[in-house]
This record gives structure tokens, C-alpha cells and sequence, in this order.
């Protein structure tokens, strides 16, 4: 059997992130930003609020791993704290949510770019693959940073967490993206850097899993197929696992 999918997580597997959502400097500027649109509240409020309508969307969820989406948390605060609130949901548009969104998570990124011959690999991998991309992400800002980089050409299918409302390892992402992409998991890879979610997850579904820089190639009895460290030895790890399954 040959491979015919390739699937992959986005952050730490493709884009090399780090972010802080803890620094004091994000959310005063934050609330400077939002007194244009007449929303009146303070630094240490406006922080306050948004980590309890993380808590409250997550406590309110009924998933097992569940998500939450960023965007409907501004929109809350937002239409809470704000003078024009009490108009009405609709008196603040999509797109100042949106804005008000990735402003914050501009703030919040301290490191951000694709990993070395990244690009070019994904590039290649789209000639012999089908491609999906399966990552716990919010659509409000994950969205325009795969366009900024380029990513959003190269995959035929993208299921991100906050849009379905639950988080890896549940496999329905991955069997999601398998159906999309009209390939079953046995001809399928997965992609991540994370053992607990994305291998875990990956084998829930029934696909085989390389782990990019792992600290560790199996978690809770569950072993990787393989790893890599650099993106241009993705290929030959690729064509190990045909290789195995020919024999």
C-alpha cells in the first residue's frame, strides 16, 4: 500500500511560534485599542475577562478536549464592556471583532516563521500527496497567518479545532480531513510535534504518525512511526514507511 495523504499540524510543526498572553503590556495596549470603539475597560479587567471566557466556554463545552474560539470571546467582552452593547450584538461588526482579535494576537507573539526549508518541502510533498492541515488554532488569526506565509495554497483540506469546537487527540479532526481529502486512514501520515495530542490522535484514527523534533516517540504506550529533525529528511521518512509496507 502506498501513501496516498499527508496530513499536518500547523504551530511548532510547521510555523515556529512563541507567544505570551500573560504580558501586562498586551492588554494595555489592548484596552487603548478598544476605547476607539467605545469600549471602556481596564488593563487588568480587560485581561481578567478574557481568561474567565476561556474558562467559561470551556466549562460550558460538554467535549472532552474541548475548544474554544477566540473570536466569540471578543465579541462577548466586547458587547459587555462596550457603550453600544446595549443596542444590540450587531451594533459591532465582524470585522472590529476581527481586528480586535488579531491585534491581540499580534501583541502576544514574541517569535514567528516557518522552519527551514519548510516551504519548499510542503511545496514538493503537493506533486505526490494530498495534503491537509489538522491544528489546534483559532480560524480568527491562524487563518491570515497561513496566507502570510503562504500556507493556505498548499493544502486541500484545513480543519482547525475552533471551528468544530473540540481539540486533538479526538479523532474526529483527523477523520474529518481523511474524508475531505477521500483517503482512508490506512494511506495516510499525520504530521506534529506533540506526542500526546498528535500522535495520539493520529492513532485514535488509524494513521501512522512522524514526529518533527520529539522529545519523546511514544506516549502512554503508543509508539511514533518514525521522526525528523530537519524538513529535508522528510521525504526519505516518507519512503521508509512505503517501504515498509511493501515488504
Amino acid at each position: 500500500m502506498v501513501i496516498r495523504a499527508v496530513l499536518f499540524d500547523l504551530y511548532r510543526t510547521i510555523i515556529d511560534i512563541t507567544t505570551d498572553e500573560h504580558d501586562p503590556v498586551v492588554y494595555e495596549t489592548l484596552a487603548r485599542y478598544l476605547a476607539y470603539h467605545a469600549v471602556k475597560i481596564a488593563p487588568g479587567e480587560l485581561k481578567a475577562a478574557y481568561f474567565a471566557g476561556v474558562k467559561k466556554c470551556q466549562e460550558e463545552s460538554g467535549e472532552q478536549h474541548p475548544e474554544v474560539d477566540v473570536y466569540k470571546i471578543f465579541s462577548d467582552l466586547m458587547h459587555r464592556y462596550g457603550r453600544y452593547g446595549q443596542y444590540g450584538k450587531s451594533c459591532y461588526a465582524k470585522s472590529t471583532i476581527v481586528d480586535t482579535a488579531v491585534l491581540f494576537r499580534a501583541l502576544t507573539i514574541r517569535n514567528f516563521g516557518l522552519y527551514d526549508g519548510c516551504y519548499d518541502t510542503l511545496h514538493d510533498l503537493t506533486k505526490r500527496y494530498r495534503t491537509a492541515l489538522v491544528s489546534d488554532a483559532q480560524w480568527v488569526f491562524t487563518e491570515p497567518e497561513m496566507a502570510m506565509c503562504g500556507l493556505d495554497r498548499l493544502f486541500g483540506a484545513v480543519l482547525l479545532s475552533s471551528r468544530l469546537g473540540f481539540r486533538k487527540p479526538d479523532a474526529r479532526l483527523f477523520t474529518a480531513a481523511l474524508e475531505r481529502l477521500g483517503v482512508p486512514p490506512g494511506e495516510a501520515v499525520y504530521i506534529g510535534d506533540n506526542p500526546s495530542r498528535d500522535l495520539v490522535g493520529a492513532k485514535r484514527a488509524g494513521m501512522r504518525c512522524l514526529l518533527f523534533r520529539p522529545e519523546s516517540m511514544r506516549y502512554d504506550g503508543i509508539e511514533a512511526d518514525g521522526g525528523f529533525d530537519h524538513y529535508h529528511e522528510l521525504a526519505a521518512a516518507l519512503k521508509g514507511l512505503e517501504e515498509e509496507r511493501a515488504q
